[in-house]
């Protein structure tokens, strides 16, 4: 049955938003909704002026004979500065301190709601460093990770504590962990990541940075570059971290456990720390 423009609009929208950065060809759309290429350039059109106004990213076109149109998912700078504050409030909470002064996030991080929020504001922020892979270690990482590599239309990476043998020879390192200040091991199949990547990290949480610096050293076996560094929550000590460049969502300058009490700031502008 042929579809009014509406129907169609909202079809269209459903693919692209179903499948972020996918690039879908103008022909393809045409044929499956029996319109014109001038048609559908109309209709796409109208769709990139709903989904600006919406405020909830961008249908970009690309030109070219391997050109299509393809939707790239963002907040507008209120959007994104309410998101920010309200994960402040959600973590600020005094039932989530932990003895050793840390935070209990497992539910925030791995909440499909937040972690796709979360995400796509990584991927936002990373977007113009044209990475080509997302990279997180097991586990907790594993779901932010997953929609940041959603949301910029990118294969995930998951750097695995044991090497496995059902994913072939694989590269190890060790590396010293900057939270438990013992030395551990990380592995990566050796297949995973092609020399000359760009590779986005992400992991959940950072206190000196020893992850983080593990996952830069490993990437650089692979002869591939670290295009950025996210994390939903920093530590404001110690500082330096063993890496810089980093990008945290908040910042925890202050737990204390006898009061319960938790004082974090969010990352507003968005600034990575040198």
């Amino acid at each position: 049955m042929p579809l009014g423009r509406r129907e169609r609009l909202a079809a269209i929208a459903a693919l692209l938003t179903g499948e972020p950065a996918r690039l879908f060809r103008l022909e393809a759309f045409a044929e499956r909704f029996g319109v014109s290429r001038s048609t559908l350039s109309d209709d796409v059109s109208r769709l990139s002026d709903i989904i600006q106004a919406a405020g909830t990213g961008r249908v970009e076109t690309v030109q070219g004979p391997h050109g299509g149109v393809r939707f790239l998912p963002g907040f507008e700078a209120r959007e994104q500065r309410a998101l920010l504050e309200e994960f402040a409030r959600s973590v600020a909470d005094p039932g989530r301190v932990l003895p050793g002064g840390f935070l209990y996030l497992t539910d925030l991080v791995c909440a499909p709601g937040w972690a796709g929020r979360l995400g796509t504001v990584f991927a936002q922020a990373m977007r113009d460093a044209m990475p080509t892979h997302v990279l997180t270690v097991e586990t907790k990482g594993i779901p932010l990770a997953l929609m940041t590599a959603r949301a910029l239309g990118l294969p995930l990476l998951i750097a695995r504590r044991d090497a496995r043998v059902t994913e072939g020879p694989a590269v190890s390192i060790t590396y010293l962990s900057g939270t438990s200040g013992r030395v551990q091991g990380m592995s990566l199949p050796r297949r995973a990541l092609p020399p000359g990547g760009r590779v986005v990290v992400v992991d959940d949480f950072m206190r000196g940075g020893g992850t983080a610096k593990g996952l830069v050293d490993l990437v650089a076996e692979f002869g591939a570059t670290v295009a950025g560094i996210a994390v939903a929550v920093a530590t404001a000590r110690p500082a330096p971290k063993r890496v810089g460049g980093y990008l945290p969502l908040l910042v925890l300058t202050r737990v204390d456990e006898a009061s319960r009490w938790v004082e974090l700031k969010p990352n507003l502008d968005l600034e990575r720390v040198p």
